[in-house]
């Protein structure tokens, strides 16, 4: 496999002292000279399908800037386009790469891997910047000894973007774009179901560590992008569990865990984003101009800095880059993936299309919902917390697999779930409020006035919510089943 890292220019320039890397170097280190130019129409028609004309040395090729319709893992080498359409006319040159870069073969145990170093300068027109990359090279796991030995020495990453993104973003003045956001959508074709599991933990490793830099932010957009990420973790961890019967006993867990941590870490932010960005506002336009609320909300607002604060710290930290590279890794790593099943006679039976793997997990999680909202008119707020539990899981696996059945049946059924699980999480959302409001000393603290005026609110709207909840159950549980 390869994997490619982005570094800073200190953390390269220490890899050539680095003692345990150059104690498993097998061999000297080969130097050269690079020099890559891109090339696009004066109007960007090629950035504008994601592509450009790369140049090096002589050869030309087409290649993708930003993910189209097929699987770009992360930290993966660029997509080269095999069979171009008739390129634009004229080309000119937009940004380049020039400096030197070195590989030598390092062995980890009975593995190698080879470890190619390039620093050098992204050149437009009208500005350049330093940049260097590190690209691993050779069997999976003596890639990753590599990539954690590397990462621990200094600060490598996954990159967000490729080299020709930040050049031609250098050129154009245009932010570098997101590669993945939102739900991920299976590629065209028939992905096998290990094909899917990839693409779908690469969409979400990429949504995750593209909002991990605005996550940080105090403003609405760091707001968002805790709210993004918390989503993206939530889906990468419904995928685990979803296709861990697809794979060997364990492969999953480690993965899993991590990704489980990462929402622990999200949790606290993202539930002070909500209390005091939806919730208090609600009620002091209710009661506006009480003092009382006012201390209230301030404390909540120095809770939530104080949370977004230690979240930061954590996004910075070599812990999340590794996490990081970790997730990049996983997902295009095949030491993982489970041998076919073995039939009873001892022969290799063949592995279940996407489609047939789907159809029982969407029954399944649908089935699961159902049952649990039986009588939901009846239902206190626990069990309608464990009701909002089950509409999220079945939700995230119809948004996995929808894209393996046409028609309307399969958005309407996403929607009316959305529109019920929404309305659940406003009752969830009193619950955790309440939860905020003993950090801040609960009914007999210094706030327990405007702490008793929330928890009445709350109480009223949670009341009101309840006959809308009925009602999205009931028109959800009439929607036809897509999967058939």
């Amino acid at each position: 496999m390869e994997l490619e890292l982005a570094a800073d220019m200190e953390t390269v320039a220490g890899l050539s002292r680095m003692k345990a890397l150059t104690a498993c170097r097998d061999g000297r280190p080969r130097t050269q000279s690079v020099k890559i130019v891109w090339h696009d129409s004066p109007d960007h028609a090629l950035l504008a399908d994601g592509l450009t004309l790369a140049e090096q040395r002589g050869v030309r090729r087409v290649e993708r800037v930003y993910p189209g319709a097929e699987t770009w893992l992360p930290a993966q080498p660029v997509p080269v386009v095999a069979d171009p359409a008739e390129l634009p006319s004229p080309l000119a040159p937009l940004a380049a790469f020039e400096g030197r870069q070195a590989s030598s073969v390092h062995r980890f145990g009975d593995q190698s891997v080879t470890i190619t170093v390039a620093r050098g300068i992204l050149r437009s027109v009208t500005a350049e910047q330093p940049v260097a990359r590190i690209w691993l090279n050779g069997e999976d796991q003596a890639v990753w000894s590599a990539a954690v030995l590397i990462a621990g020495a200094g600060t490598v990453a996954v990159p967000a973007a490729s080299l020709a993104a930040e050049g031609i973003a250098l050129a154009t003045g245009r932010t570098v774009a997101r590669r993945h956001e939102g739900a991920p959508i299976l590629p065209t074709g028939s992905p096998s179901v290990i094909d899917a599991l990839t693409h779908i933990m690469g969409h979400l490793t990429d949504v995750i560590l593209a909002y991990a830099p605005v996550a940080v932010r105090p403003d609405s957009q760091g707001v968002e992008a805790v709210h993004q990420m918390r989503v993206a973790v939530r889906r990468a961890r419904s995928a685990v569990s979803i296709f861990r019967s697809a794979v060997s006993d364990g492969a999953l867990d480690a993965v899993g865990d991590r990704l489980k941590d990462l929402g622990v870490r999200l949790g606290p932010t993202r539930d002070w984003d909500v209390f005091a960005d939806e919730t208090m506002p609600a009620l002091r336009e209710a009661l506006p101009d009480d003092e009382r609320l006012e201390r209230l909300s301030a404390a909540a607002s120095r809770q939530r800095q104080a949370c977004r604060k230690a979240l930061a710290a954590y996004l910075a930290s070599p812990a999340f880059r590794l996490l990081g590279i970790e997730l990049a890794w996983f997902a295009s790593a095949g030491a993982w993936h489970a041998p076919p099943p073995v039939a009873s006679e001892g022969e290799a039976t063949e592995p279940p299309t996407l489609t047939a793997f789907a159809g029982p997990v969407l029954q399944h999680r649908w089935k699961k919902l159902v049952s649990l909202g039986k009588r939901i008119e009846e239902l206190d707020v626990a069990s309608l917390h464990g009701v909002r539990l089950r509409a999220k899981r079945a939700r995230y696996a119809a948004e996995m697999f929808s894209p393996l059945h046409q028609g309307k049946t399969a958005s309407r059924f996403i929607r009316r779930l959305s529109v019920l699980q929404q309305r659940l999480g406003i009752l969830n959302d009193g619950a955790v409020a309440t939860h905020l409001l003993a950090e801040l000393g609960g009914p007999s603290g210094r706030h327990a006035y405007a702490a008793g005026l929330v928890v009445g609110f709350l109480a009223a709207r949670s009341a009101k919510i309840r006959p809308r909840i009925v009602q999205a159950f009931e028109k959800f549980r009439r929607q036809p089943a897509f999967w058939g």
